[in-house]
């Protein structure tokens, strides 16, 4: 390794992005495309590196030729020759594989973000003979060749799909996909006046207020035809109410909180719960705020092409509330099936209804209930209705299960392209060990997994979980919680090198991934696998899990979808049948810290595993006098890391 003042010369571009006048000349600034200028300050082979520009810090580009640089980026060029000498096309590669770590170690600021001339600087960056720059360089081009083919093919397909879906919801909202015939001979225009009797009810009974009537659809106003038991109507004829969410400080977040949605939680019609944050609420606030079932969260501010984002809130074994900056919810009223409101917004038809609203307001905008109340819908019977969402369900999913088999292509390809990086620096830490060999105490070995993975999904994950379930918690039942399935997951996705999507945090207990409790746990319960409960013991409290009736099905599920993995997990799970959380714990930790050295591609000892161990968090103290013992555990156990997964870090 050498730092990077080592082996090149950092100069500051020269010119404001903004100052681009149309020339003949590359103008090269953070952004991904090139601009043209009508003067070149540089004629020379150089890299160019995104210093001061948050949404692209760390991008690179390669650049031989005429060319003048923004002032928000780095001109990289060969230091010295005669003692480093460069390719400067491999070291492209380079950087550009190590774009997070570098952006991550040497970035500073926090509303703006930029990364010095000397910070970027002291990096360490792998240093290679240049016979091997330019073996690898020509073979990681060529490859990229070939690749970049693939990636435009899977990008059509993605493409295809994404019309797939749209041309189902289309059909679906034009009363073309399922039947419209009902048992009851119900109609959209008798659900309507049926909505219109209970609203006057209760603006007699005094318990809503009247409101201003929204205006009669005219014949103009209609988009396209629907069948003759449907019919049109305003949004704000069919919306029981509307909130603003809770706005609290910073301070008021906690991990002891209460779930709290925010937009990043929201996506393509779903709740994902990635990064979920949690707030602490009063009593009085959480009565006020509290989502239900089928209540639609709703983007309510934001750019106007990405105004209307929706989601389903599903049955949640959890509290949970939703924040005021950004969402809002829509309760509808009584016997309405809010699902299909919600596929209904993922569609052009209510889109473009918002768009045409807007058409004066640039940058950010809010949609009110004024906004969306004169919106126009279709309108099918209930058991229309319901009959269109169970169809969109099964078709979606189908789509999802496309779209997953195109990403799985595409993470094999990729996974073809970074081998040959792997090669370099593998060299590079075979020459580190040597040098070191005469000082550290002990060396690390480094082992690169050659394995192409399958990716699972949350479907995947939550037969995982329930085997693990099944095989660890019949020892000690009282002792196996979800702290213990957390730790196992982890050791189980790191150990046996599984692909997920599964986006592992520091916490105190070690490792965790939120989609455990808000993705994975869902699943178990609607697979019928295992009842969640919360349950009380002592002064703390337990989630305990209880067999349903397809508890049985697990085994030969988990033997289906894992067939590649099945030996390995079992043969890890079996190591920690008879250990208690506490344990597991203490293992997934030491695990994480001693995985993220190798992540980061650095020399360590058992001195510093422990180091990082207790700087983890500080209730880590408890284990200061097991920290040897869990160390010579996982060597005795032959479950060292290898390097492999994403680097753990704090939110």
């Amino acid at each position: 390794m050498a730092k990077i003042k080592e082996i090149f010369s950092l100069v500051k571009g020269t010119l404001q992005s903004s100052k681009c006048t149309q020339g003949d000349y590359n103008f090269i600034t953070a952004s991904k495309d090139w601009k043209t200028h009508n003067e070149f300050s540089n004629d020379h082979e150089a890299l160019i590196f995104a210093a001061a520009a948050s949404g692209s810090l760390g991008r690179t580009h390669y650049v031989n030729g005429k060319f003048i640089t923004s002032d928000l980026c780095f001109i990289i060029t060969p230091k010295d020759n005669n003692k480093f000498p460069i390719d400067l096309k491999f070291y492209h590669i380079i950087f550009q594989t190590l774009k997070d770590d570098i952006v991550k170690n040497t970035k500073a600021g926090t509303s703006k973000e930029a990364i010095g001339l000397k910070s970027l600087g002291e990096y360490d960056i792998p240093y290679i003979s240049i016979e091997k720059q330019r073996e690898i360089s020509a073979k990681f081009l060529s490859l990229t060749d070939i690749s970049e083919n693939f990636t435009d093919e899977s990008k059509n397909q993605l493409s295809l799909i994404s019309q797939l879906r749209q041309a189902f919801l289309k059909e679906a909202m034009q009363g073309k996909l399922v039947s419209n015939e009902t048992s009851d001979g119900k109609t959209g225009a008798q659900l309507l006046a049926e909505i219109r009797t209970e609203k006057g009810k209760l603006i007699q009974e005094k318990k809503i207020k009247k409101g201003k009537p929204l205006p009669l659809i005219s014949e103009e106003e209609i988009p396209f035809e629907i069948p003759e038991n449907w019919a049109w109507c305003r949004l704000g004829n069919v919306i029981k109410s509307m909130t603003n969410g809770i706005y609290k400080e910073e301070k008021f977040y906690d991990e002891k909180g209460i779930g709290c949605f925010r937009m990043y939680n929201i996506n393509n019609g779903k709740i994902n719960f990635i990064k979920l944050k949690k707030m602490i609420l009063t009593e009085e606030e959480y009565e006020r705020y509290f989502l239900s079932k089928n209540d639609l969260l709703l983007n309510r501010v934001n750019s106007i092409e990405l105004l209307g984002k929706c989601a389903i809130v599903p049955d949640l074994s959890e509290k949970f509330v939703f924040e005021s900056k950004n969402i809002r919810t829509i309760c509808f009223r009584k016997d309405f099936v809010a699902p299909f409101i919600n596929y209904l917004f993922l569609t052009p038809i209510v889109k473009e209804q918002i768009l045409k609203s807007f058409k004066k307001v640039t940058g950010q905008a809010s949609i009110s209930q004024e906004k969306l109340n004169p919106l126009i819908i279709p309108l099918p019977p209930i058991e229309i209705q319901n009959r269109i969402v169970s169809k969109l369900e099964e078709l979606m999913n189908y789509c999802d299960d496309l779209e997953t088999a195109v990403k799985e292509s595409q993470n094999y390809n990729e996974q073809l392209l970074q081998q040959v990086l792997r090669e370099a620096l593998e060299v590079k830490k075979v020459e580190k060990q040597e040098v070191l060999g005469m000082v550290a105490e002990e060396k690390a070995v480094y082992s690169i997994s050659k394995k192409v993975l399958k990716n699972y999904d949350i479907g995947d994950l939550a037969i995982l979980a329930g085997y693990i379930i099944s095989k660890l918690s019949t020892q000690n039942s009282k002792d196996f919680g979800r702290v213990k399935l957390q730790k196992m997951l982890h050791l189980a996705e790191y150990h046996c090198q599984l692909s997920t999507n599964l986006q592992y945090q520091k916490k105190v207990a070690g490792p965790y991934t939120s989609e455990l409790e808000y993705a994975i746990e869902p699943k178990l319960k609607s697979f019928r696998f295992f009842d969640i409960k919360k349950e009380k013991f002592s002064a703390s409290s337990k989630v305990t899990y209880t067999p349903l009736s397809a508890s049985a099905e697990i085994p030969s599920l988990f033997e289906r979808e894992f067939k590649n993995d099945v030996e390995k997990i079992n043969q890890l799970l079996e190591k920690f049948r008879n250990k208690n959380w506490e344990f597991c714990e203490m293992i997934s930790t030491m695990y994480a810290v001693w995985n993220n050295r190798l992540i980061k591609k650095e020399v360590f000892s058992d001195d510093i595993l422990k180091q990082d161990f207790l700087q983890w968090d500080t209730g880590k103290i408890r284990f200061i006098d097991q920290l040897n013992y869990a160390i010579d555990w996982i060597r005795k156990e032959k479950i060292e890391p290898t390097g492999f997964g994403r680097y753990i870090d704090k939110e």
